[in-house]
């Protein structure tokens, strides 16, 4: 069988990883043993999984990260955070914002507005028996 028309295929089919696999496992001598099926299925994980590197890759790139390199085992744990030595400082405290009017008063206030409105809306000629019902 001759390997470079092959390679020349899975290149050409933009099948970069499949043909990588294909001169490694050419030059093994352990895949003499293995089935069609069992060539075939290493390939296909090898294109997988060499598309999915690409995929990463392209991403890492469009996000443009200012430590593109960095990974969680080189993050310093030891560190003091928070220090003004750092030119950091201490995180804000905040108070929370008191309402404006205390709940019972504004309780009373709606309950007021409801039963003028009801008074109201069930004098009127055009109202009807439903709103009437569900308004008192």
């Amino acid at each position: 069988m001759l390997t470079h028309p092959t390679l020349d295929q899975l290149r050409a089919l933009k099948l970069d990883g499949m043909a990588d696999a294909f001169i490694e496992l050419k030059q093994q001598d352990m895949a003499k043993d293995l089935s069609h099926a069992e060539w075939l299925a290493l390939l296909i994980d090898r294109e997988m999984a060499n598309r999915n590197t690409k995929r990463l890759q392209i991403r890492l790139r469009a996000a443009r990260l200012r430590h593109g390199q960095a990974c969680v085992e080189d993050v310093d744990y030891r560190a003091q955070q928070g220090s003004a030595s750092h030119g950091w400082r201490a995180p804000l405290r905040i108070k929370p914002v008191a309402t404006a009017t205390p709940p019972s008063t504004r309780a009373r206030r709606v309950s007021s507005r409801s039963s003028s409105c009801s008074t109201a809306m069930a004098a009127s000629p055009g109202c009807s028996g439903l709103l009437r019902k569900s308004i008192s």
